[in-house]
């Protein structure tokens, strides 16, 4: 069996615009190539990918199993393709870095450091809520380094501590004056990510919560920063907890208060095991916003 790369694109693509002449559109080619090139490779594999008997061209359950490994087996080629252009180009290339910590100044001025001192370096950040998720993908090197609040351990991956940054309540305004006091908020649902996305700063939240002397009610899912503090926090349906170093206060019906006892997260960068040296380079950035 000999199954090309350009074949597996080929079929990707078609998979997921469902469309022999719309693919071949957005792979810059003539849709003969691709109908003959998927056909060639179905051949191969002694399978029936599609279901040509409606104008859009559907899976077929053999195609949809397929596809997972065809994906994946892409991803791999493209990791391979992405280092043996990083080993050529010696101090360039592309720097994978991921954060489930909302962007502070310190994290953007490490970045920034890391751009100065290597401005051949492409850096591309993908956020995600789910620490869980970052750490796995540094794991599989499907990522350089991933900013994380109170990671777990996690095979293959190396913490190391940063700082521990400082949170704040952001509170609908009526309860500003009474909010240092998590107590005042017992009966006000709490917006954060689900436990499993993120359980050490999960726990350290709720741990505050039962010293205060209740445990948190769960209100509705966390989305972008601004939209849950402009929407649900300031009509007064809940509250959440944020950075000091990230938010300013500008809304007028939201309240930013520091709580008292104050609640820490602690920072961190997860790398590989066998970390690249931009990546050591951002270590060193970040250790220095210490």
């Amino acid at each position: 069996m000999a199954v090309e790369v350009r074949q597996l694109r080929y079929f990707v693509a078609v998979a997921e615009h469902e469309h022999f002449g719309r693919a071949a559109e957005t792979l810059n080619i003539v849709q003969p190539a691709v109908s003959k090139q998927v056909a060639r490779l179905e051949r191969e594999l002694g399978l029936t990918l599609f279901d040509r008997s409606h104008r859009r061209a559907r899976l077929t359950p053999d195609g949809q199993a397929f596809l997972v490994h065809a994906r994946r087996a892409l991803r791999a080629v493209d990791r391979a393709a992405a280092a043996a252009a990083d080993i050529a180009a010696g101090n360039t290339g592309l720097l994978r870095v991921g954060s489930s910590v909302v962007f502070t100044p310190r994290i953007e001025a490490a970045l920034a450091a890391v751009r100065s001192a290597h401005p051949g370096i492409t850096i591309q950040v993908t956020s995600s809520v789910s620490t869980v998720d970052q750490l796995a993908a540094v794991a599989a090197n499907e990522f350089d380094a991933a900013f994380v609040p109170a990671p777990p351990d996690a095979p293959g991956v190396r913490i190391h501590h940063l700082w521990d940054e400082p949170l704040l309540l952001a509170v609908p305004a009526a309860h500003a004056r009474a909010a240092r006091d998590l107590a005042a908020l017992a009966e006000l649902p709490l917006s954060r990510p689900a436990r499993a996305d993120n359980p050490g700063v999960h726990d350290l939240v709720t741990d505050a919560c039962r010293a205060a002397g209740f445990t948190p009610r769960e209100g509705p899912a966390l989305a972008r920063v601004q939209d849950l503090l402009a929407g649900p926090v300031a009509s007064g349906e809940c509250w959440t907890v944020l950075p000091a170093g990230l938010v300013s206060q500008d809304f007028t019906a939201v309240a930013l208060v520091r709580p008292d006892p104050p609640i820490h997260v602690p920072a961190a960068l997860a790398l590989p095991a066998a970390p690249r040296a931009a990546a050591l380079s951002l270590l060193a950035a970040a250790r220095s916003e210490m």
